[in-house]
């Protein structure tokens, strides 16, 4: 995956030479006001770009669903032979409002627009899945207690169907940690390509395609596109899940045949097929939850988090003094975070809880932006490379090369440079972080001949049990199935 290039001179000179006691700076992007007094208050939302059509391959922008055993692998059983019969009467479902009043699905649930979903085996598998236990569907909508809020509020801001807002559920489980086989990151799944298409930023420090914020910006922008392109919610879903050009032509081949150009009547692949009534499927159940006797979780509707700006990166450790957060907590509300230090990339933000941004305030007016890294020096020994001291400090070369303005990595012995003084290997820990799926990064393995679990754990490094709990299967699996695996 190409990364971000770091300006050399940028950082360092922010965050060696800058000096003074700073006060934090509150972004407000759709979250709501703070109670703490700064000197100066943000309100600037991250830039809405106006996006072009991507010059994607097809095949780059397929990308399969189901990161986690919640959704798994929608696998067309040979043993669901069940028809359904489009005369029959649909019966739209209801929810008691009474019970859910004062949480999020109240305002979700008033705003869904999306038509009709059409009964197909894929949906009813999906919904065999999400019912499959009681409270497997409730324990599945928690998994977005803070983020469901401020995507929802971008959502309704925007003026869009609600049902976009479930969207992350479809693609990862709202798990920000998720990756696809093919290299979809984060809760909307999106490719490399695409995110720089979209202005994401794929740095040393951060991949905003795991950062709630700009992940959430730039999906509902390449939504908003593909419906402006083929004016159908339900194609413009397709789209984001198959590419417009798979779209593009199943709507020329129906035309030329005479045929509708619906989403239910064009030939789609198998995945996009799935996709769209897998969505529906969600909103249904969600719309019924009290005749399926389905208890709602309780979300509120304000959103759990503040943006921070920072006049520059600041060490994870001092994140945690300032804060009173732990690692994990840090990390759960900045999932982009990948190195020992915040992100490098301009404006340099901060997401904390809403419970901590008073405190971090308090605490941050006596710390100088100089000291946002705190930095030692380190004498060159002979022998050493600026790799292997990188790595026995839990950083990165560019990291280095960064703090110390070097244009290369050649260091000679005798020379000292600075290195970050944290007494703690965070990066290290950072990886090993069991968050999200509470099996951190998982990626999905196709089960080849002579397989088993316990090769499959061996070659992973991870644990059968891990294995079987992941994608709720026994020992048994068979040529051709997809599994989750970890990946830590």
């Amino acid at each position: 995956m190409p990364l971000t290039n770091l300006s050399k001179g940028g950082l360092i000179a922010l965050i060696i030479s800058l000096a003074g006691c700073q006060t934090v700076q509150e972004n407000t992007v759709a979250v709501s006001q703070t109670d703490i007094t700064s000197d100066r208050v943000s309100s600037t939302e991250p830039n809405l770009t106006d996006v072009i059509e991507p010059s994607l391959s097809d095949e780059a922008m397929y990308d399969p669903l189901a990161i986690v055993r919640e959704l798994g692998e929608a696998i067309d059983s040979p043993n669901v032979n069940e028809s359904v019969d489009e005369n029959d009467p649909e019966v739209e479902p209801k929810t008691d409002l009474a019970a859910i009043e004062g949480t999020v699905w109240a305002e979700i649930i008033n705003g869904f627009a999306l038509e009709d979903l059409k009964e197909t085996k894929y949906a009813d598998l999906h919904r065999r899945r999400l019912t499959h236990s009681p409270g497997f569907f409730s324990d599945f909508l928690v998994k977005a207690d803070i983020y469901l809020p401020y995507v929802w509020t971008e959502v309704k801001r925007r003026g869009l169907p609600a049902e976009l807002a479930l969207l992350p559920y479809v693609e990862s489980a709202y798990s920000p940690w998720a990756v696809s086989r093919m290299g979809a990151v984060g809760m909307w799944q999106i490719m490399p390509g695409t995110a720089r298409v979209l202005k994401l930023k794929l740095g040393q420090t951060c991949d905003q395609r795991r950062d709630v914020i700009h992940s959430t910006r730039a999906a509902l922008d390449y939504l908003e596109q593909m419906h402006a392109k083929f004016d159908d919610w339900l194609l413009a879903i397709a789209a984001y899940n198959a590419g417009p050009g798979r779209i593009e032509r199943a709507i020329k081949r129906n035309k030329r045949a005479g045929k509708p150009t619906d989403f239910w009547s064009l030939k789609l692949p198998r995945e996009t097929r799935r996709y769209v009534p897998r969505l529906l499927v969600t909103r249904n159940l969600i719309l019924d939850a009290k005749a399926q006797g389905i208890e709602l979780p309780n979300i509120e509707p304000e959103i759990p988090f503040k943006m921070v700006n920072l006049e520059a990166p600041m060490e994870v450790s001092l994140v945690q003094e300032l804060s009173g957060l732990s690692l994990e907590e840090i990390r759960r509300y900045n999932p982009c975070i990948r190195s020992w230090i915040t992100p490098a990339q301009e404006p340099y933000q901060l997401v904390l809880p809403n419970s901590a941004v008073q405190e971090f305030s308090t605490r941050l007016v006596s710390v100088s932006v100089r000291d946002y890294v705190r930095t030692r020096p380190y004498k060159v020994q002979t022998g050493d490379t600026l790799s292997e001291i990188a790595a026995r400090i839990g950083a990165t070369v560019p990291e280095l090369m960064m703090l110390n303005g070097m244009s290369n990595s050649r260091i000679v012995a005798g020379r000292t440079i600075r290195v970050p003084s944290t007494s703690e290997n965070i990066s290290k820990q950072l990886v090993n972080l069991e968050l999200g799926n509470a099996y951190g990064e998982t990626i999905r393995y196709k089960v080849r001949n002579g397989d088993s679990l316990w090769k499959i754990a061996r070659r992973f490094q991870t644990t059968v049990k891990d294995l079987r709990k992941l994608n709720a299967t026994s020992n048994l699996i068979r040529p051709g199935e997809w599994l989750v695996v970890p990946v830590n």
